[in-house]
């Protein structure tokens, strides 16, 4: 960890931005030194970097002023100064010496997830994060669609695409791929995702925002796993296709493991 005295050579920019990753790491692994926590607090409520508002400031003298760290009150200070100096507020990941997800952190269920011509870059980096974070073991994406590539994709997935195995093709590719395992499609006028049979492996198919799945994905559901829905109590009538796969996985992976 940096020393004070270091810390004051940097340039003031500088020393605000290593400010919060220093606080960052207080807030996951705990506050060891009360006195280097105070030196960092008085830097931010004395810094002559512009940027830093008022309000920020007046956060770090309010926590000069406690005997202890409060976790909470650290975290708010983190984010405000991060949104002050425009840096990024980091996830709390498990990472390798590579700065890569740990693959070896993941939990992998005998699944899969198919998303069918899914068109916003922000919905499939969206998905491959929920996908990664309920153990999904591959992921195939037919085309067209937003390519794993997209720049809104690879921020949306935080480092998702580089863990879970995944191929892009046309549907019959697709198809033969998968062709083995038992398919279920997550589409309107299915059974009740309470009431569902989800298979002990399989595929789930995802379609697009606009049409939804594709009719030759859907005729194989039919004649495999079958079709599942999300029942809705709303004016609106629909969800953000990402949200209706969390939903789904979630309740798969739950089942898996009871």
């Amino acid at each position: 960890m940096i020393t004070l005295k270091k810390l004051d050579t940097l340039r003031a920019d500088t020393r605000m931005r290593k400010i919060i990753r220093l606080l960052e790491s207080c807030t996951r692994s705990g506050v060891d030194s009360m006195e280097y926590l105070s030196g960092l607090l008085i830097r931010i409520a004395d810094s002559d970097e512009p940027r830093v508002t008022p309000d920020t400031r007046s956060r770090a003298t309010a926590m000069l002023n406690r005997s202890s760290a409060d976790v909470w009150l650290l975290s708010d200070l983190t984010y405000s100064l991060a949104s002050d100096m425009g840096a990024s507020f980091a996830d709390w990941d498990f990472v390798n010496d590579q700065k890569v997800l740990d693959e070896s952190k993941r939990q992998r269920f005998p699944i899969s997830l198919v998303m069918d011509r899914i068109r916003s870059p922000f919905n499939v980096g969206s998905m491959f994060r929920t996908a990664e974070s309920f153990g999904v073991s591959n992921i195939y994406l037919t085309r067209p669609g937003a390519p794993v590539e997209h720049p809104r994709t690879l921020r949306s997935a935080a480092g998702a695409t580089q863990v879970i195995p995944h191929f892009s093709g046309e549907s019959y590719q697709i198809l033969e791929l998968i062709n083995d395992l038992p398919i279920f499609a997550l589409e309107v006028g299915g059974c009740d995702i309470d009431s569902f049979t989800f298979p002990s492996h399989g595929v789930m198919v995802v379609g697009s925002e606009e049409l939804g799945v594709s009719p030759e994905l859907m005729k194989r559901a039919r004649n495999s796993a079958g079709i599942v829905s999300i029942p809705l109590f709303g004016a609106k009538g629909s969800l953000n296709v990402s949200s209706a796969c969390a939903i789904a996985l979630h309740q798969w992976v739950s089942r898996l493991r009871s």
